[in-house]
């Protein structure tokens, strides 16, 4: 019996543990009687919170035998227990689970709070305690060590809120709780003046017309000077003579402190007290400019979280609008209804401004390529070796050169090695260099690969086809930083970010022992996928008008053209070579054409798969059956292809085809035919 008490961790064994729930300034008690208790925004949930700040699932609490956990339902704004961010936590009784300014307590409100208000008339805080007795020491300290637990749940709470609204009131209501002041005013400069971007009363309440309730000229001149100001009585300050301000308000007490990041003011904290002199003291002002310096970091984190969430939002925006043009792409190159130009009209012109490194050498609007972006941002300025997969032609080199030529490397040596190519009995002196007289034929020294892209970056392209020897004195150059060339004795250190390829399953390879996996391991830190051209399809225009570009302006012609029909085949075809296999074909079909490609000087590969796309599916069908509907499917392409090439005068194309007109017409209305509308080249 004892040891199921302690597996329930302090709760009692024989009743149901409760959450009691605070949120707009309400308590409620809730059984958890539950195996799964869900909480969040919906009415679906078990416990439903009215909480803006709360998803709509955002957590739930799991029974395991004797003991809770709290999860995390990868809510929007995170879920804290005892002011800690968590994803999954075991919960105790008396943990404090806070949902935006929702709180919940698990089974009990704790005895002893550090979140009640704290007492700052000691005149001691902060300061030198040897004049004073051993005992009024103890006395002191106590009291300081009461502010700053509050100090510590406050950085807590500041911290964990990335809502900027949120986080400004509750800056404002802590400050106004602690110094007991009326009022509190949070500004902050907004290019050439101070905005009050939140004020609140005792009540946390929000206060009606800001702006003309609080004096500027005091908050100006904090902001300008850097200086906080404290008065006992404003209205017969000195220093305030000449702010009418503090006059027309008839004002008492103030307390204002700037509010710096990295030596820059960005704005105030201000307090008031219309009614009472002394309102606040010295140790309010210490307090207070404690407070601001959290807040300064507080308000920067709040500040790029809601920029990023903002260019998360432009970024799935973008996405969605690329989305909806392929769509149409794809819509309208299936029906065959439009050319190449049209096609590239349809597509975004503008990467998403969400990159920090330029990627214009890879041509490329698909959001595929856009994570691969995303990715590369994060690992360019490390210098841990990337694998990047993918297959034939997808561009593993073009995305090597832009990690290195973006990089902190890129005033050193790109060197790009495809291990495929090189025999396996020159693989060392490839790589380490050899000295002279190390074998036949070396008659002088000769550096390696590793020693030319010292400090910058070597590429190994098809890294899987290296040699299992190979592979061992790779692992410990990559180990140890060190080679030897062939043939020599010296020790030659080197330092290179490595950048391997290849467009096999080196997984599998691991697995059947043709690949060292210890070797892996040390180049696959990080992992890229490119996805193959049938997976980015969107991007088949862009690539074609860039090649055709690329050929008019390397040979001074004109752009050459596509037709129709062409453009539907390159873009349906599958592209088992990917990027590669498209250039090349460009650059063939550039070759034989006059101004415009004709779809018949496609190649063989090309016209071969597209012709089997249009054979009738043969499943459950007689031999009779399917004759038929060939014959009817190549009846159809005649016509409609001989009433396209006479322009669609039904007389000249009944001639033609040794038919009558009337039956010419009955054979359109039969399988459909339309004229396509004329589209301008």
């Amino acid at each position: 019996m004892v040891a199921r008490t302690q597996g329930l961790k302090g709760l009692d064994p024989n009743r149901v543990p409760r959450l009691i729930i605070r949120e707009n300034g309400t308590e409620r008690v809730v059984d958890l009687a539950e195996k799964v208790t869900s909480i969040g925004r919906s009415h679906e949930n078990t416990i439903e919170i009215d909480d803006i700040n709360s998803s709509r699932h955002h957590c739930q609490i799991e029974r395991k035998g004797s003991t809770f956990e709290i999860v995390d339902l990868k809510s929007r704004n995170g879920t804290l227990v005892n002011g800690i961010l968590v994803l999954r936590k075991e919960l105790h009784p008396g943990d404090c689970i806070e949902i935006g300014k929702t709180r919940m307590y698990f089974d009990r409100i704790p005895s002893t709070s550090t979140s009640e208000t704290i007492d700052l008339a000691t005149d001691f805080f902060l300061e030198p305690l040897s004049e004073l007795a051993e005992g009024s020491q103890l006395v002191v300290l106590k009291k300081e060590r009461e502010i700053f637990l509050k100090l510590l749940e406050i950085n807590r709470n500041l911290c964990s809120t990335l809502v900027l609204s949120d986080l400004l009131d509750l800056i404002i209501d802590t400050v106004v709780e602690v110094t007991n002041a009326e009022r509190g005013f949070l500004l902050l400069k907004s290019a050439s003046e101070m905005v009050v971007q939140t004020a609140r009363n005792l009540d946390r309440e929000s206060i009606k017309g800001p702006d003309f309730k609080v004096s500027r000229s005091i908050a100006e001149h904090v902001l300008e000077s850097g200086a906080a100001i404290l008065s006992d009585n404003a209205v017969k300050d000195r220093r305030f003579s000449g702010f009418a301000s503090v006059y027309n308000l008839n004002m008492k007490s103030i307390l204002c402190v700037p509010i710096k990041l990295r030596g820059q003011c960005i704005g105030v904290i201000y307090v008031d007290n219309r009614h009472n002199p002394d309102a606040f003291s010295q140790n309010h002002l210490r307090w207070l400019e404690i407070i601001s310096d959290q807040a300064a970091v507080a308000i920067m984190n709040a500040r790029l979280f809601e920029e990023n969430r903002q260019r998360q939002k432009e970024l799935e925006e973008a996405q969605k609008r690329l989305e909806r043009a392929n769509l149409d792409l794809e819509e309208k190159v299936l029906s065959k209804s439009i050319q190449l130009e049209e096609a590239i009209k349809l597509i975004p012109k503008d990467l998403p401004a969400r990159f920090r490194y330029n990627y214009d050498a890879i041509v490329t609007r698909s959001p595929k390529m856009f994570d691969v972006f995303t990715l590369l941002d994060k690992v360019i300025d490390s210098s841990v070796p990337v694998l990047v997969l993918g297959e034939s032609g997808t561009g593993k080199e073009l995305v090597a050169r832009a990690i290195h030529h973006n990089g902190p490397r890129r005033h050193k040596e790109f060197v790009s090695e495809n291990c495929a190519a090189i025999p396996v009995n020159l693989l060392e002196s490839e790589f380490f260099g050899h000295v002279r007289g190390a074998f036949t034929g070396a008659t002088r020294d000769k550096r390696g690969l590793f020693e030319v892209a010292h400090e910058g970056t070597l590429f190994l392209d098809e890294i899987a086809d290296m040699s299992p020897e190979m592979q061992t004195k790779f692992l410990r150059v990559l180990q140890e930083g060190e080679i030897r060339r062939v043939g020599g004795k010296d020790i030659i250190k080197v330092n290179v970010r490595i950048i391997s390829a290849t467009n096999k399953n080196i997984y599998e390879l691991v697995r059947q022992g043709k690949f060292r996996e210890d070797l892996l391991y040390r180049i696959n830190v990080i992992t890229v996928t490119l996805p193959p051209l049938r997976e980015r399809r969107e991007d088949i225009p862009l690539l074609i008008d860039t090649f055709l570009e690329r050929i008019a302006k390397r040979s001074g012609g004109k752009k050459k053209t596509l037709s129709r029909d062409a453009f539907h085949l390159l873009y349906q075809y599958d592209w088992p070579g990917s990027v590669r296999e498209l250039e090349n074909e460009v650059e063939r079909l550039a070759a034989l054409s006059d101004d415009r490609i004709e779809a018949s000087l496609l190649s063989s590969n090309i016209l071969a798969k597209s012709a089997a796309k249009k054979l009738p599916s043969l499943e459950g069908k007689s031999l009779k059956e399917i004759v038929a509907q060939t014959v009817e499917d190549v009846e159809m392409q005649v016509i409609q292809s001989t009433l396209e090439t006479n322009s669609w005068r039904k007389t000249k194309t009944a001639e033609l085809l040794g038919i009558s007109r009337p039956t010419l017409d009955s054979k359109i209305v039969k399988y459909g035919l339309n004229k396509e509308p004329s589209l301008k080249d």
